[in-house]
């Protein structure tokens, strides 16, 4: 499971943070399709941020098509990204 650091200092919104954090780790192959991302409340435990970012973050990765929210269950990966589109989305932020 992804453990997320917040850097405060970054200039770089928390929720953004996250989100990225969680597109590094499918870049990686550390999170794959299927896989349970933490739930709001162990990230807010573990970072010490508002439970309202984590949802956000959560609710872009859907947006994108990255996650997939689960009523009762969590949120769970659902798309990957490849090399090239890894490249694209970079570029793209």
């Amino acid at each position: 499971m992804i453990e997320y650091r917040i850097d405060r200092r970054s200039g770089v919104a928390t929720y953004l943070q996250i989100v990225q954090q969680t597109k590094q780790a499918l870049r990686l192959g550390l999170l794959e399709p299927g896989d349970k991302l933490p739930t709001a409340r162990e990230v807010v435990e573990a970072t010490a941020v508002n439970p309202n970012t984590v949802l956000k973050a959560y609710r872009e990765l859907e947006r994108e098509g990255l996650a997939e929210g689960r009523r009762g269950l969590g949120t769970f990966v659902r798309g990957t990204l490849g090399r090239g589109t890894a490249d694209s989305a970079l570029r793209a932020e």
